[in-house]
């Protein structure tokens, strides 16, 4: 099944400081409003969502994923790219 995200390249700082480049998903609004839903029902149930991606565990990477979910940006970071999704949906 062919994947219908558009793709591109981002970049992100690295904790040294180090700029790096990863490919980037860029997420529908459809599901950027499922996460923001998603962590709303989390942070009123006092959870925390754990992620981890796929790809990473395939290729014997770390999988753990960092999720930064706000009103207006979405990313969402493993080591092998980034998912991404800027403006408001709700």
């Amino acid at each position: 099944m062919p994947d219908l995200h558009e793709t591109t390249t981002g970049t992100i700082v690295s904790p040294t400081g180090e700029l790096l480049t990863r490919p980037t998903v860029v997420l529908t609004v459809d599901e950027a409003k499922l996460l923001r839903l998603y962590k709303k029902f989390l942070d009123a149930h006092h959870l925390k969502e754990a992620l981890y991606c796929q790809d990473c565990w395939t290729f014997d990477l770390h999988d753990g994923c960092k999720a930064f979910v706000k009103d207006n940006q979405i990313l969402i970071e493993c080591r092998c790219k980034l998912r991404f999704h800027q403006g408001m949906t709700l």
